[in-house]
């Protein structure tokens, strides 16, 4: 007896030696035919999904080279070289004027150390041996401590009592080794005139008295300097060898006693690598997207009856006409071919050259190849020798072009940018109109075609409506008239870019929608392979006991006719006798 329903013994040729079990595979493989259809479908889709994986993973590249240099700080490299190291260095960003600057230092900003002249033979030797407890008394910075040291504390136990204090003002105790034995050394943490360390005269701790005949001490001080020989007869001060607002845009680092002279110049070599990076991640993804959407026309297809795959059966690859490869390429291709918001072309108003000397890539050399049979057609191209004369002529306006973010500028003098809130004010160009009554109070003013707030106290007017709304501008002219004029917010390349490719990537962007979206579709196609299984192994089972029954039945069969002849022979047998 057959076990059909455990599938784990099946006939073949019993009987009339026919082999049912090879007659149902065959026609099993028929029956699997939507199965392995939709198999294939499902792969066709698992090969989109996986194509935008790899555009996904170009994008996100793009993105962090965007990021590396989306700041003026970061495109406009400027470099400080000292003279004398020794004496100070520098770095320095985007804001700090060409030029040498001289930097003499007359003192290095210290901090108080107390350091006690008798050394101690071992880290375990007693200070405090009177059987009693004693104190150890200091001031720091105003800040009065007593400790209470008892009898048998070590010069290491004192050291850790010291730092472990949870009320310690911001000193630091410690033991240096000299040789013979160990110093102890007691410091204030902080720098400058103000950093006061003593050791008070209600120290009772026999091995460490407070008498300063005692103890050797650095007195702590303010450093001292001049740039470019001011002030001629006294100093600047600083309660820190970190200097960061003597020279806008410089932070200088202060070493020894002595001069050096600061030399800053724009690093047009880095600037070019930054603008090649940029063109070199743009083109990757560009290229991805070619790669997954090409059409090859001599490309040979497979017949549909007997295609492994969708994709063998057409001249396109596996993303050609997708609607959302193609809205990237085009918000990315806007993103290159547009000038950067809020920047204008040139034009002469009478004797004044107004706008930006470069408004678009295409100005400093860069442009998209547009030769239709070209290998290179729809990437970037870019013009080295026009971007070498650009970065020589006017380097900060070439990185304004690609990293200015949120950058004001206004011709008027009526009025001058005070800020804008990040984020919510949108770059561009935008009107102002205001009046001033005979009082010097502003009124009916408007920011962008929008009625802007007033503050008469502060004489401010901010852009409350539009994409304006958080602009705030200072007026200066408060004679009695009316008043127009534009203010600019430039955005750069970059900045404006950055914000894309974040939403493309972020979870509600269009490649995560169009992920989601195919999962989902392969998630249904799977269920309908699913079904198709369930439905196969069911036929399979009913078809192998039907025919198990044919089995039978033709085997009883044969054994009839066996014996129907076996009959018939022996009748013969005894007719012949």
């Amino acid at each position: 007896m057959v076990d059909l329903a455990s599938g784990g013994v099946y006939f073949s040729g019993l009987g009339n030696g026919t082999d049912f079990s090879k007659v149902i595979d065959q026609m099993k493989s028929i029956e699997q035919i939507p199965q392995k259809r939709l198999t294939l479908w499902k792969a066709d889709w698992q090969k989109r999904q996986d194509a935008f994986g790899e555009l996904r993973t170009e994008i996100a590249t793009l993105k962090d080279t965007v990021d590396a240099m989306s700041s003026m700080n970061k495109f406009l490299v400027k470099t400080a070289t000292s003279s004398a190291e020794t004496v100070a260095s520098a770095t320095t960003d985007s804001s700090v004027l060409e030029g040498n600057y001289k930097i003499e230092v007359g003192q290095l900003a210290s901090s108080s150390i107390w350091t006690f002249n008798t050394a101690f033979a071992d880290k375990k030797t007693k200070v405090n041996d009177s059987g009693s407890d004693q104190q150890f008394v200091y001031t720091y910075m105003g800040k009065t401590r007593t400790l209470t040291v008892p009898s048998g504390t070590t010069i290491d136990s004192l050291k850790n009592m010291i730092n472990n204090d949870p009320q310690n003002p911001g000193v630091k105790a410690m033991l240096v080794q000299n040789g013979t034995g160990y110093t102890f050394q007691f410091r204030g943490m902080d720098l400058g005139a103000n950093a006061t360390l003593s050791v008070g005269a209600g120290t009772t701790v026999t091995g460490l008295p407070s008498n300063v005949a005692n103890w050797s001490v650095q007195a702590n001080q303010n450093a001292k300097y001049r740039v470019n020989g001011w002030p001629a007869a006294t100093w600047l001060e600083s309660t820190s060898n970190t200097l960061t607002s003597a020279v806008e845009g410089m932070t200088i680092t202060l070493k020894d006693v002595g001069t050096t002279q600061i030399s800053v110049a724009t690093d047009t070599g880095k600037i070019k690598d930054n603008v090649k990076a940029f063109v070199d991640a743009m083109n990757a993804v560009r290229a991805k997207i070619k790669d997954l959407t090409a059409v090859n026309s001599s490309k040979e297809v497979d017949n549909p009856d007997k295609a492994a795959s969708l994709y063998s059966m057409q001249k396109g690859s596996i993303l050609t006409g997708n609607y959302g490869v193609q809205l990237l390429s085009t918000q990315l291709k806007m993103a290159t071919a547009d000038k950067a918001a809020g920047f204008e072309y040139q034009y002469k108003d009478g004797n004044l050259l107004r706008g930006d000397v470069y408004s678009s890539l295409a100005h400093i050399g860069i442009l998209t190849n547009a030769e239709t049979n070209s290998l290179n057609a729809g990437l970037l191209e870019l013009d080295e020798e026009k971007l070498d004369e650009a970065l020589k002529a006017n380097p900060a306006d070439v990185a304004e072009l690609f990293a200015a973010d949120g950058l004001p500028e206004s011709d008027s003098s009526d009025f001058s940018y005070y800020s804008h809130v990040k984020g919510v004010t949108k770059a561009g160009i935008y009107d102002v109109t205001y009046d001033v009554d005979a009082s010097g109070n502003i009124v009916n003013a408007y920011v962008g075609g929008k009625r802007a707030n007033v503050d008469n106290a502060n004489k401010q007017i901010t852009a409350i409506e539009g994409d304006a709304r958080g602009l705030a501008l200072q007026v200066d002219n408060l004679s009695q008239g009316s008043y127009s004029s534009r203010i600019r917010i430039k955005e750069g390349k970059l900045s404006g870019l950055s914000d894309q490719l974040k939403d493309m990537l972020g979870s509600d962007g269009a490649l995560k929608i169009l992920e989601d979206n195919y999962q989902g579709i392969m998630d249904d196609i799977q269920k309908k392979i699913d079904k198709e299984v369930d439905r196969v192994t069911q036929w399979e089972r009913r078809e192998r006991l039907r025919y198990s029954r044919l089995e039978a039945t033709l085997a009883r069969y044969d054994a009839l006719n066996k014996s129907v002849a076996s009959q018939i022979k022996s009748l013969s047998s005894s007719t012949s006798s």
